[in-house]
Protein backbone atom coordinates (compact mmCIF):
# COMPACT_ATOMS: atom_id res chain seq x y z
CA UNK A 1 0.00 0.00 0.00
CA UNK A 2 1.06 3.53 -0.90
CA UNK A 3 2.00 5.79 1.95
CA UNK A 4 1.02 9.56 2.21
CA UNK A 5 2.00 12.19 4.71
CA UNK A 6 -0.28 15.27 4.86
CA UNK A 7 1.38 18.00 6.31
CA UNK A 8 -1.25 21.24 6.14
CA UNK A 9 -2.10 23.10 9.28
CA UNK A 10 -5.45 23.30 8.58
CA UNK A 11 -7.37 20.29 10.12
CA UNK A 12 -10.23 20.86 7.89
CA UNK A 13 -8.17 20.50 4.48
CA UNK A 14 -6.06 17.82 6.35
CA UNK A 15 -9.65 15.47 7.12
CA UNK A 16 -10.80 15.84 3.94
CA UNK A 17 -7.60 15.13 2.28
CA UNK A 18 -6.96 12.01 4.52
CA UNK A 19 -10.64 10.72 3.91
CA UNK A 20 -10.49 11.00 0.06
CA UNK A 21 -7.05 9.44 0.43
CA UNK A 22 -7.87 6.56 2.17
CA UNK A 23 -11.63 5.88 0.64
CA UNK A 24 -9.00 5.51 -2.60
CA UNK A 25 -6.87 3.29 -0.78
CA UNK A 26 -3.71 4.65 0.41
CA UNK A 27 -2.32 4.60 3.53
CA UNK A 28 -2.07 8.24 5.36
CA UNK A 29 -0.92 10.35 8.23
CA UNK A 30 -1.21 13.25 8.87
CA UNK A 31 0.47 16.41 11.05
CA UNK A 32 -0.59 19.76 11.43
CA UNK A 33 2.21 21.68 12.95
CA UNK A 34 5.97 22.74 10.61
CA UNK A 35 8.00 22.72 13.73
CA UNK A 36 7.24 19.25 14.78
CA UNK A 37 7.80 17.90 11.32
CA UNK A 38 10.87 16.49 12.05
CA UNK A 39 10.25 14.67 15.75
CA UNK A 40 10.65 11.56 13.95
CA UNK A 41 7.09 10.47 13.13
CA UNK A 42 7.41 11.32 9.55
CA UNK A 43 10.76 9.20 9.00
CA UNK A 44 9.07 6.19 10.94
CA UNK A 45 5.94 6.46 8.34
CA UNK A 46 8.45 6.37 5.27
CA UNK A 47 5.94 7.63 2.79
CA UNK A 48 5.82 7.35 -0.79
CA UNK A 49 3.97 11.35 -0.86
CA UNK A 50 4.38 14.28 1.07
CA UNK A 51 1.79 17.05 0.55
CA UNK A 52 3.04 19.92 2.13
CA UNK A 53 1.19 23.21 2.29
CA UNK A 54 3.45 26.45 1.04
CA UNK A 55 1.74 28.75 3.82
CA UNK A 56 2.05 27.41 7.14
CA UNK A 57 3.43 29.22 10.55
CA UNK A 58 6.61 28.61 12.06
CA UNK A 59 7.86 27.04 8.90
CA UNK A 60 6.44 27.15 5.47
CA UNK A 61 6.67 23.85 3.04
CA UNK A 62 9.79 25.46 1.02
CA UNK A 63 11.81 25.49 4.64
CA UNK A 64 10.77 21.93 5.20
CA UNK A 65 11.47 20.52 2.13
CA UNK A 66 14.77 22.28 2.30
CA UNK A 67 15.18 20.89 5.90
CA UNK A 68 13.90 17.72 5.05
CA UNK A 69 16.58 17.41 2.40
CA UNK A 70 19.18 18.34 4.39
CA UNK A 71 18.40 16.35 7.30
CA UNK A 72 17.59 13.31 4.76
CA UNK A 73 14.17 13.32 6.14
CA UNK A 74 12.03 10.94 4.14
CA UNK A 75 14.51 10.67 1.41
CA UNK A 76 12.27 8.76 -0.56
CA UNK A 77 8.86 10.58 -0.54
CA UNK A 78 8.17 12.77 -3.69
CA UNK A 79 6.28 15.74 -3.14
CA UNK A 80 3.50 17.97 -3.87
CA UNK A 81 2.70 21.50 -2.68
CA UNK A 82 -0.56 22.93 -2.28
CA UNK A 83 -1.59 26.44 -1.89
CA UNK A 84 -4.62 28.90 -2.53
CA UNK A 85 -2.27 30.60 -4.48
CA UNK A 86 0.71 29.20 -6.37
CA UNK A 87 2.54 32.11 -7.99
CA UNK A 88 5.92 31.44 -10.73
CA UNK A 89 8.84 32.41 -8.11
CA UNK A 90 7.07 29.33 -6.00
CA UNK A 91 6.94 27.24 -9.06
CA UNK A 92 10.46 28.05 -9.84
CA UNK A 93 11.49 27.57 -6.19
CA UNK A 94 9.65 23.92 -6.02
CA UNK A 95 11.36 22.94 -9.39
CA UNK A 96 14.26 23.71 -7.81
CA UNK A 97 13.87 21.07 -4.77
CA UNK A 98 12.76 18.67 -6.96
CA UNK A 99 8.77 19.18 -6.60
CA UNK A 100 6.65 16.90 -8.55
CA UNK A 101 3.28 18.63 -8.40
CA UNK A 102 1.26 21.28 -6.82
CA UNK A 103 -2.59 20.81 -5.71
CA UNK A 104 -4.56 24.45 -5.74
CA UNK A 105 -6.93 25.00 -2.92
CA UNK A 106 -9.82 24.90 -2.98
CA UNK A 107 -10.23 21.00 -4.37
CA UNK A 108 -12.29 18.35 -5.11
CA UNK A 109 -11.71 14.43 -4.42
CA UNK A 110 -11.38 13.70 -8.15
CA UNK A 111 -8.42 16.50 -8.61
CA UNK A 112 -6.63 15.66 -5.49
CA UNK A 113 -6.37 11.64 -6.67
CA UNK A 114 -5.68 12.79 -9.88
CA UNK A 115 -2.48 14.48 -8.85
CA UNK A 116 -1.46 11.83 -6.40
CA UNK A 117 -2.06 9.09 -8.86
CA UNK A 118 0.21 11.01 -11.71
CA UNK A 119 2.90 11.25 -8.76
CA UNK A 120 3.20 8.09 -7.05
CA UNK A 121 -0.05 6.10 -9.22
CA UNK A 122 -2.82 3.97 -7.82
CA UNK A 123 -3.10 2.66 -4.64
Amino acid sequence: MKKILILVDSITIANAMQRFLTAAGYEVETQYESKTFFDGRATAFDPDLLILDINMPHFDGFNILEMATELKTCPNAKIVMCSTKIFEQDIKRADALGVENFLKKPFNAEKLLSKVADVIGTP
